[in-house]
């Protein structure tokens, strides 16, 4: 059965939500829930992280990634496939992840 979608008007087989695909990309937040920052404090002295205990982590490492990660709420309710570091400047307070 094809009806037209919803909000552009091309044809396609019915679905639940009655969209087409990239009309569900444009109008779907998957990441609605999951927090976009987190704090994590580090030493500026010594460089060790607070994580519940202060540990040594080299940046950009994976043992950091593992923490940062745990410390996102709402990450566990859905499937994380791949993370990786973003570059930032080497004077910056903050670690980003992809």
């Amino acid at each position: 059965v094809f009806i037209i979608c919803c909000l552009c008007g091309v044809e396609i087989q019915q679905n639940p939500s009655n969209m087409c695909v990239s009309c569900l990309r444009d109008k779907t937040d998957i990441t609605e829930g999951i927090h976009k920052q987190v704090s994590l404090h580090s030493c500026r002295s010594c460089g060790r992280f607070q994580c519940p205990q202060w540990q040594h982590m080299a940046l950009e490492s994976k043992e950091l990634m593992a923490v940062c990660l745990r410390k996102i709420s709402g990450l566990s309710r859905v499937k994380l496939i791949d993370a990786v570091w973003i570059w930032t400047e080497p004077h910056s307070m903050r670690l980003k992840i992809k």
